[in-house]
């Protein structure tokens, strides 16, 4: 079985996820997470955009994952008047660049891929 980038098997359009971690800086969690809870809330009007979440881990780190409809509703994501003005606030909060990852996925339960 092969599966080209933007393409599921059987050549059905593919849904597009986004995992990562985001380690902030010390002290600045209860922040963070305020500033990611903003981030949610803005994505949640974004088209396409069917999972967006973040989890916090060990250490001040953040995990994330979103599930977005397609390729267009990912380039698309993050445009809106709320969410720069919530990405604006993130950036100084973190230590270091955010690791990401967009992946296609294959199989889950509990969402519809």
């Amino acid at each position: 079985m092969s599966c080209t980038k933007g393409s599921a098997p059987g050549g059905t359009v593919a849904k597009v996820s986004v995992i990562g971690t985001i380690k902030c800086k010390e002290g600045k969690a209860e922040d963070m997470a305020a500033v990611l809870t903003q981030m949610v809330e803005a994505a949640r009007g974004e088209p396409g955009v069917e999972v967006y979440s973040y989890h916090q881990g060990p250490d001040d780190t953040f995990w994330f994952f979103a599930l977005m409809s397609d390729e267009t509703a990912m380039r698309n994501h993050g445009r809106g008047e709320a969410m720069q003005a919530a990405m604006a606030a993130f950036g100084p909060l973190a230590a270091g660049t955010p690791q990401m990852t967009t992946t296609i996925p294959v199989a889950a339960v509990g969402l519809d891929l």
